[in-house]
């Protein structure tokens, strides 16, 4: 298990054009941007037992490989959140469940095989940097996502700054997000993907 700690802010579409080219990144990115596409499906029961849990399960795709990833319950505040991340790569987009059975924490209870089905997915376009930031030292990843989570036929708009740390302080991620602010209209967003997917989920219901 690894333990990921993020700052995740919303900013407006119409200034995706600004962000990409602030002079921020020649000074602090250590190489271009990269940007490709990210689609996921998000599973759970259809009552939501992961989503009551706090229990997020994805697969993801990304240039034709395939992704398994468990997230639990974590802390967020003002954007900054923790928690607990597995993920491992799989063959086809099917759920991998003896690899879920291996990590799946005691704490959940028994994980419900049969009942697992998927509920909604994200599809969104990432433009990533990678920030070696000097004082508090640390390397921070920076993903714009920019793209939909859709449930049947309804959809509402991801357009989100995620700062991860990789390593080092994580003082430095409210430091690079305050320098970023001074261009863009940035604020805190405490509500992952996965959460803002189930709220689409219920407001059809």
């Amino acid at each position: 298990m690894s333990t990921e700690t993020e700052l995740k802010l919303s900013l407006p579409q119409e200034q995706i054009p600004t962000l990409k080219t602030l002079p921020f990144w020649k000074k602090f990115a250590n190489s271009a941007a990269e940007t490709f596409h990210l689609g996921n499906t998000y599973f759970d029961t259809a009552s939501g037992t992961l989503n009551q849990a706090r229990v997020a399960l994805r697969i993801r795709e990304k240039n034709g490989h395939f992704f398994q990833t468990l997230k639990t319950q974590g802390e967020s505040v003002n954007g900054l959140t923790r928690r607990g991340e597995w993920e491992w790569p799989i063959e086809r987009p099917e759920l991998d469940i003896e690899g879920l059975q291996k990590v799946w924490p005691e704490s959940l209870g028994a994980l419900p095989v049969r009942d697992l089905i998927p509920l909604f997915a994200t599809d969104f376009d990432r433009t990533c940097w990678q920030v070696s930031w000097p004082e508090p030292r640390a390397r921070v990843e920076v993903a714009l996502d920019c793209g939909y989570i859709r449930s049947g036929d309804r959809s509402c708009v991801i357009c989100e700054l995620e700062l991860e740390l990789l390593e080092g302080d994580e003082n430095a991620l409210h430091i690079i997000a305050d320098q970023l602010a001074k261009d863009i209209d940035l604020e805190p967003a405490d509500k992952s993907k996965a959460e803002r997917g189930f709220e689409l989920l219920r407001s059809g219901t």
